[in-house]
Formats: C-alpha cells, structure tokens, sequence
C-alpha cells in the first residue's frame, strides 16, 4: 500500500459574498457546507438553476510571475476538468514521471486548486481541522455536540475507511450508498445514488469511506486518490481526476433538484481566457503562500450556492521549486475562445 508522505498541502480561502455563514465553511465535498448544512451544494460561477452548457473562464492574471511557462498547465488543467474522465492508478512517481525530484507540479497543484475554485472542497479533513497528520486523512466532518473530533480507526488501521469510529462527528462526504466506494462510479449520480446521511451507508460500514491514497489499496487500486484529497509531494504527478472527483462535479451537475435527467442539469465547461483580467477564475504565482483558493460564494437556492468570484495563488517560485509542464494535453478537449482546439 503506498504510504508516502505528503510534503506540503493546499488550502482553500473563503470570502463569502452574501450570506452569513460560520467561518467554518470549508468541509467537506463542497465548500461552504458545515454541520448545519451538510448536505449543501456548490456550483461553479455563472449557475442560476437554469440547465445546459455552464461556461466559466480561467485566466492568467497579467501581474503573475512565470507566465509562459503557465499556459500549457492552464490549458492541461482545463482540458482535464473538461473531459470529466475518472481514473485508477493517478499517482506516479520517480522515473514514472517527467518531474524532476525535488520539484512540486504545478498542473497536479493547480488541478486541485481549481476544483475548490469550482465548488469542491477536500474530502479529508484536511488542514482547516487542526489536527496534524496522519488524523488529517479522516473523512471531512464537522465536530459534533462533543466539540471534538472523534477518531476511531477501526479494525483495517486505516483513516479515512468504511469502518472507522467517528462517534458523534457530523459527515459532510457524499458517498455512494450502494457500494460507499470512492474509486468506483455510480452510473446514475444524483442524490438517489449519493447521500451525506450515515444512515443510509450500505451493509455494516459505519462511516463514509474516502479517497485517501491508503484507502485506496482497500478497494483493490492502489496508487489512487482523489485530486481534491488535501496534499501534494515533491515529485508526485497527479494531473488526472479520480472517481470521487467526477462523482462530486456530477452531482453538482444534477441541478437543485438533484435529480439527473432533468431541466436544470448542467455540463461545466471551462474556457481558456488568455493572461487577462476580468475572468471567472483567475490563476497567479505571486506571494509566500503555497497554494490556495479565494472563493466568494451567493445563494442559488434553499441548499445550493454558486461561486461568485474565485482567484487561485500559488506561491513564487523563489519560495517554491515548481515544475511547469511543457507538454500539452492534446488527448482531451480545451475551451478557448469558444472554439474547440
């Protein structure tokens, strides 16, 4: 089972532009969710309730450092969202892959950071909980009555499983409550395959199974793991989506009804604006920070929001040793302009 360690992470930055919500608003597999709402969804910008083909615009901001070697990650990262393939076997390392050791890939970082940027949150709980590693691989709750986190490992020893012990901790992973497998996907996603409610896990599991890379070998497909699981390794090439990724952007997809098949579904597509201003994504490498999102958020509907504005950073690359990837993805569609390429 792959156990590497995970140098540094990414963070998500919420600005919220409406309403009043608590502050603790990033959990679970969207942003804005919290266990008084933990069954909330986010859409990307520009969605009202209406269906069709939802287009959002991605940036390079002009100030940015290091714009040229940026594009061709932009456009990969796009093209990937785009194309909404989930895939087994997601993390190479070493000679597997083109980045040199010692160096952090940025298309993997930045596919991460636009999946917060288009409403999904980490599946783990992440940073934002203040636990330390490895208590930060369990599945995203929020704290329960108790005001604490409740972290039973269970038989297997691993975070993040079917059988974990989380006591009165409230869930906040949508998991599919035929199987609870975060590396399979439900051909029908919609809230009558997914839920957030533990009651309505399947056979004798106890919690919410996540994406983690350890849960991963559980499942039979090892070297797999959410691109939206917080963490990202020197040397790690993670460009390509997982199962629960797909599964998350789907169910958003379904519309208010959450139901799919209906009038107010929705296809994302991700269009290429250029080194531009005014964009619904905006990507920069300036400051300290390693890596993180900016997201304001309004109210769609009892239940659903939208991301009204969204800026990705990540940190100069005197503060960070990135690798741009100079090749470009041409298997998968890229949005730019309006036009395929």
């Amino acid at each position: 089972m792959l156990t590497k360690k995970r140098l540094l992470v990414s963070t998500l930055a919420t600005a919220l532009a409406t309403m009043a919500l608590p502050t603790t608003t990033m959990a679970g597999a969207f942003i804005f969710s919290d266990g008084n709402n933990a069954d909330r969804i986010t859409h990307p910008s520009n969605y009202n309730g209406t269906g069709g083909v939802l287009t959002v615009s991605v940036c390079i901001a002009p100030s940015s450092e290091s714009i040229s070697d940026m594009i061709v990650p932009v456009e990969n990262a796009i093209a990937t969202w785009n194309a909404l393939t989930p895939t087994t076997g997601n993390l190479i390392f070493g000679a597997a892959n083109d980045i040199p050791s010692g160096s952090i890939d940025f298309e993997s970082t930045l596919a991460h950071e636009i999946g917060h940027c288009i409403g999904l949150a980490h599946p783990n709980l992440a940073t934002e909980s203040g636990l330390g590693e490895p208590n930060r691989n369990y599945t995203k709750t929020d704290e329960g009555p108790n005001n604490n986190f409740d972290l039973g490992i269970g038989a297997d020893g691993v975070r993040g499983s079917a059988d974990d012990d989380r006591g009165d901790d409230i869930n906040l992973h949508w998991f599919n409550t035929q199987t609870n497998n975060p590396f399979a996907l439900n051909g029908v996603v919609d809230s009558s395959t997914y839920s957030v409610n533990i009651a309505n896990l399947p056979n004798s599991d106890t919690f919410a199974a996540n994406a983690d890379r350890t849960v991963s070998g559980l499942f039979g497909v090892p070297s797999t793991e959410a691109v939206m699981q917080q963490g990202q390794g020197f040397d790690e090439d993670q460009r390509q989506l997982g199962h629960d990724d797909v599964a998350t952007l789907r169910l958003g997809m379904a519309g208010i009804d959450e139901v799919a098949g209906t009038a107010d579904d929705y296809t994302l597509r991700l269009e290429y604006g250029g080194v531009a201003s005014g964009c619904d994504i905006t990507v920069q490498v300036t400051g300290t920070s390693f890596a993180f999102c900016s997201v304001g958020g309004a109210g769609v509907a009892p239940g659903h929001f939208r991301v009204s504005s969204a800026t990705a950073q990540f940190a100069s690359t005197s503060e960070i040793n990135w690798f741009f990837n100079p090749n470009s993805n041409t298997s998968q569609v890229i949005f730019e302009d309006g036009f395929e390429s």
